[in-house]
């Protein structure tokens, strides 16, 4: 089944830069994550907000562990499994369109 993340709360520092390094580091233009169905990054509310959507949370969670968390570390120079972290939301999608 389909899910959305939401992924907000970020700790202090994380934003626009941070989220261009990791990209860049990721190459998910050339190199989409398996699964991956929708993504999308921005500020809501004055937060930093990234949300996407998965084929299923397995998809999210293999993505998150190999490639991910492996950027923001290359990145940043931190672990991001230790320290503040931000708020993941996770809801079921009933239907979604990809015309």
């Amino acid at each position: 089944m389909a899910v959305a993340i939401r992924t907000t709360d970020f700790p202090e520092g994380v934003g626009t830069d941070m989220y261009d390094g990791v990209q860049a580091a990721m190459d998910i233009v050339s190199d989409p994550p398996e699964g991956l169905i929708f993504h999308w990054a921005g500020e809501v509310n004055g937060k930093w907000t990234i949300s996407d959507v998965w084929e299923s949370r397995e998809a999210y969670d293999r993505f998150r562990e190999a490639r991910l968390f492996p950027a923001i570390e290359k990145v940043s120079g931190m672990d991001p499994a230790s320290g503040p972290q931000p708020t993941v939301t996770e809801f079921a999608v009933h239907n979604y369109l990809k015309p």
